[in-house]
C-alpha cells in the first residue's frame, strides 16, 4: 500500500510512552511509516497538511493525564478542520469512557488492544477520507455517528503477544519499554482497569522473551555500562500459572534461568511488575536469588480485611503479613502499596490501615495512594471517601517520619480536580 502522502504522528508522553513501544512496533510490522512527536502538536501537523500530506494523530490516554490530552485535542480541533486529519485515541481511559474522548475532540477511540486495530485504521484512512461506513467495518473502535451518538463496533479478538514485539527500533526515535510478560489478570479487583480491559491473562513465551532480551542487549550494550531488563505484569509471580493463585514455579524458574545466563541486570517483582502478597512463599522467594533487585513490590492495598473483601482482592491482611515475614527473613526490602479513601471505607478501617503502616517503620517502604475511580472498572462512578482532619494529620506525621513515601495530599488534590467534571455517585456505608 502507498503511504507516500500520509503522515502518522504518535504523541510521546512520559506517563504513556510504554504504549508507544507496542504501537510503533505494530506499525513497523505492517510497514507503515510514522513519526514520534512531543510538546508542540500544532506545528508538525500544520507543516504536514500545508505540504499536501494527510495526517493521523494518535496518542494513548491515562486518567492522570486526561486534562493535558484534552488541551491538545482542543488545540488540534481549533486549528484544523480538514477531513485530511484523523485524531485517534486509545489506552485505558479512552477504553473505559470512549464517549468522553469523542466529545472532547477525538475522531476515533481504539477500544482495548491497538496492535491490530490501529494499523487497520491507518490502512483505511490512507486510501481515502474515512466515512462512518468505513468505521463500522473496523472491529475494536468507537466513534460518533451523524447524530452524535457513540457507536461501538464488534470486539476484536485478543492478540497473541508473541506475534508483536514490545519495542521500536526506529533509528529516529527508538522506544524500548519494560517487556510485557503477560496481559490481563486472573483477578477482578474493583479498582483496577487491567482485567476489565484485557480479560484473563495471556502470556508471552519464554522463547519470545529471550529473543527480545537479546535485542535489548544488542541495542543498549554499546551505549550503557549495564543492560537492565524489567518487565510489565499485574502479578509477575502469576506468569504462566495454570490455575489462579498457584504460581507455576517450574516455568518461572525456567524463565529466570534462561535470562540470567546473559550479561544483564534482571529486575523482577518490582515496578512495573508487582506481586500479590499470597504469591510470596518459601518456594517462590527462592526464585529471587538470581534476580538483581533487593526489594519486592507488593500490592497490600488495605489494613482492613473488610475493605480487602470489598475491593475483591481475594487475599487477607494476614497474607500480607506472612509475605512481609518471608521477605524480611530472606533479606528483601518489602515495598507495599496501600490505598485510602475507597468506597464504603469507614474511619475505623482507615485507622486499621494507618496503624498497620506504622508497624512497618524501618522495616519496609510504604507507598500510600488516594483512591482514584478509574473508567471501565466497577468503581468508576464512585467518589473517594473524604478523609478526616485526624487522618490527614496522621498521614502528615507518617510522611515526616519517612514511614510513607510519595505526595499523598498533592495526589488527593489532583484527583479531586479530575473528578470535578464527572458526576459520580456516593456508595453508602450500609
Amino acid at each position: 500500500m502507498d503511504y507516500s502522502n500520509l503522515k502518522v504522528f504518535l504523541y510521546w508522553d512520559k506517563y504513556t510512552w510504554y504504549a508507544l513501544g507496542a504501537l510503533s512496533a505494530s506499525l513497523q510490522k505492517h510497514q507503515i511509516p510514522y513519526e514520534v512527536i512531543k510538546g508542540n502538536v500544532k506545528q508538525p501537523i500544520s507543516k504536514a497538511l500545508n505540504t499536501d500530506y494527510r495526517v493521523i494523530y494518535a496518542e494513548s490516554s491515562r486518567s492522570w493525564t486526561i486534562e493535558a490530552l484534552k488541551n491538545r485535542l482542543k488545540i488540534i480541533k481549533k486549528a484544523f478542520t480538514s477531513a485530511d486529519i484523523l485524531v485517534v485515541v486509545g489506552g485505558p481511559h479512552a477504553t473505559g469512557v470512549p464517549e468522553e474522548i469523542l466529545n472532547m475532540g477525538g475522531d476515533v477511540v481504539v477500544i482495548g488492544e491497538g496492535e491490530e486495530t490501529f494499523p487497520h485504521l491507518v490502512k483505511t484512512f490512507a486510501q481515502k477520507p474515512i466515512t462512518n461506513g468505513d468505521l463500522e467495518t473496523i472491529p475494536g473502535i468507537a466513534y460518533l455517528d451523524q447524530y452524535k451518538t457513540v457507536q461501538r463496533t464488534k470486539r476484536r479478538p485478543s492478540i497473541d503477544l508473541d506475534s508483536y514485539c514490545p519495542y521500536s527500533d526506529n533509528p529516529k526515535f527508538s522506544i524500548h519499554p519494560p517487556i510485557e510478560l503477560m496481559r490481563g489478570c486472573a483477578f477482578r479487583c474493583r479498582f483496577c482497569q487491567v482485567p476489565y480491559m484485557y480479560g484473563n491473562p495471556r502470556f508471552r513465551s519464554i522463547k519470545n522473551i529471550e529473543t527480545i532480551v537479546k535485542h535489548y542487549i544488542n541495542h543498549f550494550k554499546p551505549i550503557k555500562k549495564t543492560v537492565d531488563i524489567r518487565f510489565i505484569a499485574p502479578n509477575s509471580l502469576g506468569y504462566m500459572e495454570k490455575k489462579r493463585g498457584i504460581p507455576n514455579v517450574s516455568r518461572l524458574k525456567e524463565l529466570i534461568d534462561c535470562l540470567t545466563q546473559y550479561d544483564i541486570r534482571l529486575f523482577f517483582g518490582t515496578f512495573p511488575s508487582e506481586v500479590r502478597p499470597e504469591y510470596i512463599t518459601e518456594e517462590t522467594i527462592s526464585l529471587f536469588e538470581k534476580i538483581s533487585n533487593n526489594s519486592i513490590s507488593i500490592g497490600f492495598q488495605s489494613g482492613s480485611d473488610n475493605i480487602l473483601t470489598n475491593m475483591r482482592r481475594e487475599h487477607t491482611v494476614q497474607d500480607g503479613l506472612a509475605a512481609f515475614e518471608i521477605m524480611k527473613s530472606h533479606g528483601y526490602l518489602p515495598v507495599f502499596d496501600f490505598i485510602l479513601g475507597t468506597p464504603s471505607e469507614t474511619l475505623s478501617a482507615q485507622w486499621e490501615t494507618l496503624d498497620l503502616v506504622r508497624q512497618f517503620q524501618g522495616k519496609a517502604l510504604v507507598r500510600l495512594h488516594y483512591f482514584m475511580p478509574l473508567p471501565g472498572t466497577p468503581w468508576q462512578d464512585l467518589i473517594p471517601v473524604p478523609l478526616s482532619s485526624e487522618i490527614l494529620t496522621e498521614i502528615g506525621r507518617l510522611a515526616k517520619a519517612k514511614i510513607i513515601t510519595g505526595e499523598f495530599v498533592k495526589q488527593m488534590n489532583q484527583i479531586e480536580k479530575l473528578l470535578e467534571s464527572r458526576n459520580p455517585q456516593v456508595l453508602s456505608n450500609s
